[in-house]
């Protein structure tokens, strides 16, 4: 008999099994107090029910009542949930011994408690079914031996009932009781665990089997919502070979647009980098607009400034933000760093690309997107996988870059990621004249000629204008040049007499 695949209703959670749960199997789920295993087991359970199959929650903890209650909060219909209590104080439907009670294990051994699982198995015959827990059952067994012999028993015989089952069991557990693990034929963790850093619980599902069939490794971030637990898959994405610089993006600004050779081609990965206030977002708004009168669906993902503060500053630089927005070319998501996952992050990147045909995403800023993802591995990585994935669909990606130097030696990056960058835009303040103000270059471009020059930047009440080449200035990239012409030289300095 080949496998059959089975939906486990839990969102995320098939794509990380590579198409869903194999029935008839069964499956161990860890996990401490609060990391979601009863929340689960029901989900997966009541899904089963939607579907026209018989589910089963059999518990040895919690009296039926308390469980519908703490589930209450889903909007799930608990009355389709079927429950037998086997708890210390429960009583089983047509047992004719009445209440079952646990006695020690020098009393009556186990006998009656496998013994009542088997009947109600043999009664209700369930094709998904929960024993919460098996923790309960091995505190009930005599010695270890009686308790793996029971249990091969009850997996057997669950296995000829054709039910796909779930055992949830204790993690401390599961580090005395090895053997489980060997004849289980798939384990789930529920990870749960506080950030120092944010003084939050972060929540995470491993997989660290599952027999017959292969699947996604890793850590995969969890969340429980108003609508039961929802998972991130932990993609690694692969490169593609697509093709890119066909067609070009503008900023609108003719005297830029002209030092970029025309513009970036579209499909390639721009780091805009400079200090704080010298344009950087500005100027990707000016991208997005421009784009966007074209046709072109873009994206800003924002995790500093206030959407308000953006739309302000745009109105203020004549960008016709409003009518772009309405129109649905253009659209900006205020992102909270600490509220997300990286996973979680690029789950709504993808919808937003996939679903929503948005074909440029700038994210404004790496500092911000860093904060975020500072809990979960390596910056640098997360980051790359999700330029690879922008990649592989065609998108034009602008990453707003800030730099703390106002001074001194040049850093594309502070993060090490320039390497990810098929162009790099360099914003800088300067001294020039007793004033300060800004220079703009263009560093790196990958798949076409650029200008080497640096120009003034200046963004005022006619919007943002890229002005004379600075070529009387050396030095210009340390923030503090010096002049090179000695007639400009000597005539500034008779000036300032």
């Amino acid at each position: 008999m080949g496998q059959r695949r089975m939906p486990s209703g839990i969102p995320g959670l098939d794509e990380i099994l590579m198409g869903g749960l194999i029935s008839r199997q069964t499956y161990l789920l860890v996990g401490g107090p609060g990391a979601g295993k009863t929340i689960f087991s029901v989900q997966w359970i009541l899904d089963g029910v939607k579907q026209g199959e018989k589910g089963l929650f059999i518990t040895l903890v919690e009296p039926p009542d308390m469980i519908r209650e703490s589930m209450s909060g889903f909007g799930w219909d608990m009355e389709e949930l079927d429950i037998v209590d086997l708890s210390e104080t429960g009583t089983v439907k047509g047992n004719e011994h009445g209440e079952y009670r646990v006695f020690p294990p020098s009393e009556v051994e186990d006998v009656h408690a496998w013994r009542d699982i088997h009947r109600v198995v043999e009664e209700r015959r369930p094709q998904r079914i929960v024993i919460d827990s098996i923790t309960q059952l091995r505190g009930l067994s005599v010695d270890e031996y009686q308790f793996r012999r029971h249990l091969s028993g009850l997996m057997k015989t669950l296995r000829q009932k054709n039910c796909t089952t779930f055992f949830l069991f204790e993690p401390v557990e599961l580090r005395h009781e090895t053997a489980i693990a060997s004849i289980v034929d798939a384990i789930f963790y529920l990870n749960v665990e506080t950030s120092p850093e944010r003084v939050i619980d972060i929540r995470s599902l491993h997989v660290k089997k599952f027999r017959g069939s292969d699947f996604m490794p890793g850590l995969h971030p969890m969340r429980i919502t108003p609508k039961g637990i929802r998972l991130f898959p932990h993609r690694m994405e692969s490169f593609k070979d697509v093709l890119t610089g066909k067609g070009m993006i503008r900023s609108g600004i003719p005297e830029f647009d002209q030092l970029l050779g025309g513009g970036i081609e579209a499909g390639t990965v721009t780091v805009v980098s400079g200090q704080s206030g010298t344009g950087k977002s500005s100027l990707a708004m000016m991208f997005l607009a421009h784009e966007a009168l074209e046709g072109k669906r873009g994206i800003l993902y924002t995790f500093e400034e206030p959407i308000k503060s953006i739309l302000t500053r745009s109105r203020n630089l004549g960008i016709a933000v409003d009518s772009l927005m309405g129109s649905g070319l253009l659209r900006i998501v205020q992102v909270n760093p600490l509220e997300l996952y990286p996973d979680e992050f690029l789950e709504i990147v993808r919808s937003s690309v996939e679903a929503e045909g948005y074909e440029i995403v700038v994210i404004d800023s790496l500092r911000g997107y860093a904060l975020a993802m500072d809990q979960f591995g390596s910056i640098t990585a997360h980051l790359q996988n999700m330029v690879i994935y922008l990649r592989s669909q065609g998108v034009s990606v602008l990453m707003i870059n800030e730099v703390e130097n106002i001074t001194g030696d040049l850093k594309m990056t502070e993060m090490g990621i320039s390497f990810l960058a098929d162009n790099i835009i360099l914003l800088r303040y300067i001294e020039r004249r007793g004033k300060v103000t800004r220079a703009i270059g263009c560093l790196k471009k990958r798949l076409g000629a650029f200008s080497t020059e640096l120009r003034e930047l200046v963004i005022g009440a006619r919007g943002v204008e890229v002005g004379e080449v600075l070529e009387e200035l050396q030095g210009v990239l340390t923030g503090v040049p010096q002049t090179t012409n000695k007639d400009f030289s000597s005539r500034d300095s008779r000036h300032m007499q």
